[in-house]
């Protein structure tokens, strides 16, 4: 039984005391359980959500019934919640009408927008941070305050998703699908299990919907180098016995090249950075006896002598690069709930995804060794040896362009059960099944066996030109020919029984337990080919099995039967769950939660718990075993040093640990005003790091003391024997071709290494003004401010500030919100703060600008300003976003393939100003 969710009836009816619909993401870990008779606060708790359609709320509510809304609403609790806000901690809640609102056409989109969620590790415009490298698809996640890109756990509908193995891509389910999304800024292990370190999303799929709804929206950007358009419509029945909910919707955005905005550059000396230009242009630069020569267009022999030494053209390394990649999604899902009798009903929810994608790279460069023999050598005044280099980049007409594509799929399907038992307990039973297939590919790699043939070549008609455009069409066909190709697919079976129920009556209220047992079954494929166009796909199949047990118990001491001056309301909550795992080990977390309200409209709330994230399959078995011959910087100065660094599977990985901790309160000093703070503390251990690409790890060489990441010497050398041995390739050489030169040794594997300390405050206020029956208005602010990010490498080393420094967790975000409802329209005006920070990539440091884009919209809706019954159903929106086209702030940072250059991908949008408008209706 998920504890998140209990459907209730689609015709409100007499309810029997032990129905009801409640749909829990845990707020915080636990969360508890209001009798049935509560549910006017369910009720109240909808319409707060509907009626707040520019902003997200923390779950409190005014008394407004909406009749689309079920008789007993899911509300984010626990699984012995039985429709109250949480024990401990708060939910955000985004609702249909806010979603609807936004404007935005993917639900990953919506949640990004909370103050609490950072665009840091799986993002589609960057892949630079932690967790990145893995995106090969360009896809997005949910990165709860920054901690980590997989330490935020996604759910649908209480359950898990399947997944590439990695992370889960809120985007799966179209916006007119979604009831809603709550957000629970807290770990939650002890009810969900892995990856609930940060916090749970819990997209609760649409069961309200009693009719029909479409929409269409097309956006620009001012300058019309990127727009998008959306479709979509909906339909649903609520009868007697259920309900049955479909929708559907297509998405298309266009890319956004880099040449489209005069920010992403590399000479950014005109906005006082450094001038990050590379000499690997086209025309190239002729190195000759080293000495620098810049050659002109189409150099040839008659132009030798012009030739000027210590010349260089310089070119940005990354022109014609995309920012945003052009994507398509189709996505489709549909639930249905039919009461069998009064005892037994039956459920399901279901979704079909498909996204593609493409992204134009940047133009490859290299530097390129010509022989004499080339029949279009030209040799330089004066130089008299037998072959020089060009530093050249491979750009021009008959250059294919560099561009990688392909395709993430899934699907996955979740039938259930839920039979009413004795004793007002009920007994729930799910099964789910899902598969993804993601695909990674590109065809236009270099061949560089090709490419040196065709640099020694003597003949004309096989040679390459690096001066001009002489090369034949066949040769540029024959080097631009290699493969990459990446599939990925996964499968995911599923199974959930539970059972939750009432203990005894203690004088506060009903005590309550849920119990049950999980088990997941997930296998993943990872596929890789690269090298030849006739190269075969080889993949390596790996699998996971994981069994969990859980309960959950509830103990109200003061309500309202036993309320007296300070205990209006106490009651606690504690859980535990026990996971164990066919490849990481087992563990075990408990949590606990306290709601106090000493008098009405004050509530006190903490919590604490322990939470875990289950290292993901590439993490444990990596590539192959090799040993990577490499030069490493010397931290000493003068020479690099050679070393060796393993690569591989590191079966002893386990998994990351957390203990968290939270304390807030939520007050109601007048009507209509609603304050929430929260005070957080995330202590994370055993962080999974790898350190085979690090070349400047010798630097931090004392930080890893106590490890064997970093060896020396003979005990370097005897490691490198022992891998050796064992069967381990080595893929380079050994300095002089002896093991007896090499004196560094680098486990360049996972490992549970790092640690980090997170600390920071949340705080919502919410006012709603009535002037009249259609005056409304409603003012919103929330903010994240954290007090402490500090970080260690290694267990025994000293955790290092890194709060407010690029690429890592920001000191201060927020988002301000106003909503105007004036008889037929609906007017709205937001903006989203992200604070200054340090760009310490740079000597001096740089002070990087707040960014601070505002977003205006009007709704206009048509029946209710002609009077026409017809068309009551029938809206039309404009929206311009970033209205003052604010630019990124500038951020003096080299162009990256992984996104960012001259600003920050991470913490601003590239797009500039940008106009939408739209068509909705329901009937």
């Amino acid at each position: 039984m998920r504890g998140q969710r209990r459907h209730s009836r689609c015709v409100p009816r007499k309810r029997k005391s032990h129905r009801g619909e409640v749909m829990s993401v845990l707020a915080n870990s636990t969360a508890v359980a209001l009798a049935r008779s509560g549910s006017a606060l369910a009720i109240a708790v909808a319409s707060l959500v509907a009626s707040q359609p520019a902003f997200a709320q923390a779950v409190t509510p005014p008394p407004v019934q909406d009749e689309d809304v079920p008789d007993a609403i899911i509300v984010t609790g626990s699984r012995v919640s039985q429709g109250n806000a949480p024990v401990g901690a708060t939910a955000v809640v985004l609702g249909q009408e806010e979603i609807a609102a936004s404007g935005n056409v993917t639900i990953d989109r919506v949640i990004k927008e909370l103050p609490q969620v950072f665009d840091l590790g799986v993002s589609e415009n960057s892949r630079g941070q932690a967790g990145g490298s893995g995106n090969i698809t360009f896809g997005n996640s949910v990165n709860l305050r920054g901690i980590g890109p997989y330490a935020t756990l996604v759910l649908i509908d209480g359950h898990r998703v399947v997944n590439n193995s990695r992370s889960t891509d809120p985007s799966v389910l179209p916006t007119l699908g979604v009831e809603r999304v709550e957000v629970v800024a807290n770990g939650a292990s002890a009810i969900y299990g892995s990856d609930a370190v940060a916090g749970v999303v819990n997209i609760i799929p649409r069961r309200s919907l009693d009719g029909f709804e479409a929409f269409a929206r097309y956006g620009f950007s001012d300058d019309h180098a990127f727009d998008e358009w959306s479709a979509g419509a909906a339909g649903g029945i609520r009868f007697d016995r259920g309900q049955f909910m479909v929708a559907y919707e297509h998405v298309e955005r266009s890319n956004l090249n880099g040449d489209e905005r005069d920010f992403f550059t590399s000479n950014q000396v005109p906005f006082g950075g450094n001038d990050y230009r590379v000499t690997r242009c086209n025309p190239g630069t002729l190195i000759a006896g080293g000495t620098t020569f810049a050659l002109p267009l189409n150099f040839a022999a008659a132009q030798a002598g012009s030739l000027v030494a210590g010349t260089a053209n310089r070119c940005d390394a990354l022109s014609g690069q995309d920012l945003i990649p052009e994507q398509s999604y189709d996505s489709v899902n549909s639930t249905g709930t039919f009461e069998v009798t009064d005892w037994l009903e039956v459920f399901y929810d279901g979704f079909y995804s498909k996204r593609n994608f493409r992204r134009l790279n940047a133009n490859p460069s290299t530097r390129l060794t010509v022989p004499q023999t080339n029949p279009f050598f030209v040799r330089p005044a004066g130089f008299t040896g037998t072959s020089y280099q060009v530093d050249y980049a491979f750009v021009g007409p008959n250059i294919p362009t560099q561009e990688s594509f392909g395709s993430a799929e899934s699907y996955q399907i979740s039938p259930g059960v839920r039979v009413q038992l004795p004793f007002d307990w009920e007994l729930e039973g799910l099964f789910a099944y899902g598969e993804t297939h993601d695909f990674s590919g590109s065809y236009t790699g270099i061949n560089n066996a090709a490419l040196n043939a065709a640099l020694t070549s003597t003949n004309p008609a096989t040679a390459f030109d690096p001066f001009g455009g002489r090369t034949s069409q066949s040769v540029i066909d024959g080097i631009f020919n290699q493969i990459f190709l990446a599939p990925t697919d996964g499968e995911l079976t599923f199974y959930e029984v539970g059972a939750s129920g009432p203990l005894f009556q203690l004088p506060g209220g009903e005590v309550r337990m849920a119990v049950g047992y999980e088990r997941q079954d997930f296998t993943v494929d990872l596929g890789s080919a690269r090298g030849a166009p006739t190269t075969p796909i080889a993949f390596r199949s790996f699998d996971r099995t994981v069994d969990s047990v859980y309960g959950e118990l509830l103990v109200p001491i003061f309500g309202p039967d036993n309320a007296r001056p300070g205990f209006q309301s106490l009651e606690m909550v504690a859980a535990i769950r026990y996971d164990s795992y066919s490849d990481a080990g087992d563990t075990t977390n408990p949590q606990f939660g306290i709601n106090w309200e000493p008098f009405d409209r004050l509530t006190l709330r903490g919590s604490y718990g322990t939470s875990f994230r289950a290292p993901t399959i590439p993490e444990i078995y990596g590539n192959s075993n090799n040993l990577f011959v490499q030069n490493y910087q010397n931290p000493a100065g003068g020479a690099p040093l050679v070393g060796v660094a393993l690569s591989g599977p590191n079966l002893d990985l386990g998994p990351e640990t957390a203990e968290t901790w939270s304390v807030g309160a939520d007050f109601e000093p007048v009507d209509d005003l609603r304050l929430s703070v929260t005070y957080f503390d995330v202590a994370y251990d055993n962080q999974v790091s790898a350190n085979l690409s690090n070349l400047t790890i010798l630097g931090q060489e004392g930080q890893f003391a106590g490890t064997d990441v970093i060896l020396r010497g003979a005990a370097a050398r005897a490691e490198i024997q022992r891998q050796i041995d064992a069967g381990v390739g080595v893929l380079g050489a050994f300095p002089g071709g002896s093991l007896a030169n090499i004196d560094v040794f680098v486990d360049g594997r996972s490992r549970n290494l790092g640690k980090s300390i997170t600390r920071g405050i949340d705080a919502t206020v919410n006012y709603r003004m009535d002037f009249g029956a259609n005056d409304v208005v409603r003012l919103s602010a929330s903010g994240t401010y954290l007090t402490d990010y500090q970080v260690a490498v290694a267990p025994q080393a000293d955790l290092v500030d890194q709060l407010n420094i690029i690429f890592q967790p920001l000191k201060f975000k927020a988002r301000v919100a106003a909503n105007w409802d004036h008889g037929p329209f609906t007017s709205r005006i937001s903006a989203t703060h992200v604070g200054g920070y340090t760009n310490n990539l740079v000597t001096p440091n740089q002070d990087v600008d707040s960014y601070t884009p505002v977003d205006l919209s009007v709704t206009y809706r048509i029946g209710e300003a002609f009077g026409f019954d017809r068309l009551n159903g029938l809206e039309l929106t404009g929206e311009v976003r970033n209205v003052l086209d604010q630019d990124p702030p500038y951020v003096n940072l080299a162009p990256s393939g992984n996104g960012s250059g001259g600003y920050d991908a991470t913490a601003a949008n590239p797009v500039g100003r940008f106009f939408a408008v739209g068509a909705r209706v329901r009937f």
